[in-house]
């Protein structure tokens, strides 16, 4: 067989001589020796070439991963990245909530936040080491506990609240798996005044009572201002206190409310709790007696029923009751506790508190307009307001003669303070009814005409007498001249009445002669004393704490003192007007219209 030849390669001397003898000829050596260069690599020097493009990718891909991974950690290690959303106690927070102030812009809760120490167990390598290292910064933590946890590759929050200090010792560990998050913790600077007002929230679930709940569809700019005074809030909440302790009673509750806009100024229920930390408190503690509970009151109905009496005609101010004895409706009797058993005037069946006198003047009145009057005063239905927390009175099944007498004088029928509350305010102050609100406005938001002006302004100087000569004299102060009425019901229980327990009350208001603030006082089974000579009667212990609230309440909510003769002309008048351009800038219907 033939072979092909091999083709001879010109040795590299024999071509740089051609490519010189051509420049002397007038050619391009360097031409030739690049052209030769290209054609003189070797595959080993091909090979170099390319391995070295593939090396620079690699690196480039390396480090693009390295950046990656750093990126990640800081993300990690800082957790607080602005595009990544806040949390809100573990859940993820759309938007802060409003913050709530008081009407003076006392500031009552707010948003704060703080950063949280999560551990992802599967992310530590080491958990015995990881959790004794915590231990040492935060000495809360049991370590032990904690390392069972992470071995098990659990998440744990260990802490909801970092101060900057455990933050930084935290981050100097450079432990694996350790992160920090930000949290958006609820705040109450007022602790636990005025707790049930302003309420709380929990996580996931946002406001879950009080202005709190409210809160969750609040669409206006700005904080949410509370109709509360933070100020005259913790007058009565310090005297409410004294004297529960006092007379040893199992709960109290009081309220203040503008008669004029219905305002809630001030609302206490004691017990009470901190909202910063509600489940440490019972769920007795957290119920809101002043407006969710119900009772039987007692007297201060007496107040409904005289002015409805009045303001239906069938009273007047000389109007005689006989009041001695006893007094039969159907199958029962009616008795007087302390009777005066006498002949008594208008005036005298409320400032003696006589239930027989109360007993006849329901009978003239009926049960068709007694109950057309208690509807008018918002005594038939729940209270439309910011609070969830409130119910419907509790009626009687039937409403015959016996029934029309005993809720004459605040028994067979169960309403929360806050309906007694609004409803005395509609008796004082010129007649009409404000649905009670806790935001504060510059007007009423629901209001009607329940009584004349002229019944309102009889009822003030009757209930005036019930201080002056009747069953509240420790509730005087003086320049102040305070109305109102004490109550003293007996609790009901199965078949009847517990003559042991009774809730004592004082519903007032100031000044009397044209009053501004309504204010309910109520202790739950107060003990009686020694001082009280054996009684627990609402003249012994609400009616002084009424007192020493107004002594020290009324400076702070704009009330000067007047002397007797003022007092006496308005009262005999029962022309309120300046005082209510004194008080709010001009004629209040304009205002309220």
């Amino acid at each position: 067989m033939f072979r092909r030849a091999k083709k001879k390669t010109k040795p590299v001397a024999y071509v740089i001589a051609q490519a010189e003898t051509r420049d002397a000829e007038g050619g391009a050596p360097e031409e030739a020796i690049e052209k030769f260069q290209v054609r003189a690599r070797s595959a080993r020097s091909r090979h170099s070439d390319r391995a070295k493009i593939r090396i620079l990718m690699c690196a480039v891909v390396f480090v693009f991963i390295f950046a990656s991974l750093s990126v990640r950690l800081a993300f990690i290690t800082f957790g607080q990245i602005k595009s990544a959303p806040s949390h809100r106690g573990g859940q993820i927070a759309d938007v802060q909530r409003p913050e709530i102030v008081d009407r003076h812009g006392v500031l009552l809760a707010t948003d704060l936040p703080m950063v949280a120490l999560e551990v992802w167990g599967r992310e530590v390598w080491d958990a015995d080491e990881t959790a004794q290292a915590l231990s040492q910064i935060l000495p809360s933590i049991d370590a032990v506990e904690l390392a069972e946890k992470l071995n098990a590759g659990r998440y744990v929050e260990v802490n909801a609240k970092l101060t900057p200090a455990q933050r930084q010792e935290i981050f100097d560990l450079g432990l694996p798996g350790v992160r920090f998050a930000t949290r958006i913790k609820r705040f109450y600077p007022q602790a636990d005044l005025a707790a049930h007002v302003i309420g709380h929230e929990e996580p996931g679930k946002g406001g879950v009572m009080g202005l709190e709940k409210a809160a969750n569809k609040w669409r206006g700019e700005g904080p949410m201002r509370a109709a509360i005074d933070i100020r005259v809030q913790q007058i009565v909440e310090d005297e409410l206190a004294a004297s529960m302790e006092k007379f040893g009673a199992k709960a109290a509750w009081a309220g203040v409310m503008d008669v004029m806009t219905g305002e809630v100024i001030a609302l206490v229920s004691l017990p009470d709790f901190d909202p910063n930390m509600p489940g440490a408190f019972s769920e007795d503690s957290r119920r809101n007696r002043a407006t969710y509970d119900r009772y039987e009151l007692g007297s201060a109905f007496k107040s409904f029923t005289a002015a409805a009496a009045l303001d239906a005609d069938v009273a007047q101010e000389d109007t005689q009751y006989d009041a001695r004895g006893s007094f039969k409706v159907a199958d029962r009797r009616i008795t007087d506790f302390h009777g005066e058993n006498r002949v008594l005037s208008f005036s005298e069946v409320v400032q003696h508190s006589s239930n027989i006198g109360m007993a006849q003047m329901a009978a003239d009145l009926g049960p068709k307009l007694q109950k057309a009057y208690l509807e008018k005063l918002g005594l038939f239905d729940a209270i439309p307001m910011e609070l969830a927390e409130n119910r419907a009175p509790e009626l009687p099944s039937q409403w015959g003669p016996v029934e029309t007498a005993t809720i004459s004088y605040g028994h067979g029928i169960s309403v929360t303070p806050l309906h007694l509350l609004s409803a005395f305010s509609a008796v004082v102050n010129g007649g009409v009814y404000h649905g009670p609100t806790f935001l504060e406005h510059d007007d009423a938001i629901t209001e009607h005409q329940v009584f004349s002006t002229q019944t309102s302004a009889v009822m003030r100087r009757v209930l005036r007498r019930v201080i002056t000569d009747g069953t509240a004299q420790y509730a005087d102060v003086s320049g102040f001249f305070p109305i109102g009425k004490t109550a003293t019901a007996d609790k009901p229980m199965a078949g009847g009445y517990n003559r042991n327990t009774r809730i004592a009350s004082f519903v007032g208001a100031i000044p009397g002669y044209a009053p501004r603030y309504a204010i309910l006082i109520s202790l739950d089974e107060p003990q009686p004393l020694k001082e009280t000579y054996g009684y627990a009667t609402a003249g012994w212990n609400a009616a002084p704490t009424f007192a020493r609230v107004v002594e020290r309440a009324a400076p702070l909510m704009g009330l000067a003192p007047v002397n007797e003769a003022a007092a006496l002309a308005a009262f005999v008048s029962g022309d309120m007007t300046p005082y209510r351009e004194a008080r709010y800038g001009g004629p209040h219907q304009e205002r309220a219209r």
